[in-house]
């Protein structure tokens, strides 16, 4: 249901992108960013339809973004992001490009935005569960809260929370035919700061 609805909610913003160009007296903006969260997850491990282990992790976050404003309430943003997870006594890193919509509200200098996206993922050092050699490859689905504070005229700081659920490729069982899915949801806190030319 989560990835349902935050799929539909991205391709209903998508359309919106036009208007909101249009609508606004607001000239188009470029920015890059970057930023840091943290927060905890877990991976459902499921064999044949049925969920046989859960395991849960901390994590921190890094992520380089550009991104380009439409208007004041709009922007579209590409992110580069990489998760370093401690999963009981190792640590595993998985590294992606979101793609997300945010949408802010309200005409203060502190505005309040939701933001929904997609993202592709790879699960790394993962090859060896894989036939072909290839890591472990997810699409990921995104929501989140926040708000912006315009720091300076060009500087502004971005504090929220997102969620972030990855469906990776299902693997093959190397004792018979079944397959092994496993999932992995994300909840962190993060913050960030976007120079806006």
């Amino acid at each position: 249901m989560f990835s349902v609805v935050c799929r539909w909610s991205l391709i209903f913003a998508a359309g919106l992108l036009p208007l909101a160009a249009v609508a606004s007296d607001a000239p188009v903006r470029l920015y890059l960013g970057m930023g840091w969260g943290t927060g905890d997850g877990s991976h459902d491990w499921e064999y044949s339809n049925q969920k046989i282990s859960t395991t849960h992790y901390d994590q921190d976050i890094k992520y380089f973004k550009l991104g380009i404003m439409f208007s004041p309430a709009v922007r579209l943003e590409l992110a580069r992001t990489q998760v370093d997870m401690d999963v009981d006594t190792s640590r595993n890193d998985l590294s992606g490009m979101d793609l997300n919509l945010f949408f802010s509200v309200g005409n203060k200098p502190v505005r309040p935005y939701l933001t929904v996206g997609l993202g592709s993922y790879d699960y790394d050092d993962t090859a060896s569960l894989v036939a072909g050699d290839d890591d472990l490859s997810g699409t990921a689905v995104n929501i989140g809260v926040g708000i912006f504070a315009p720091l300076s005229e060009h500087v502004e700081l971005d504090i929220g929370y997102q969620e972030k659920r990855i469906e990776w490729q299902e693997m093959e069982s190397v004792t018979n035919d079944e397959r092994l899915n496993v999932s992995t949801r994300m909840n962190y806190f993060n913050t960030g700061l976007r120079i806006i030319f």
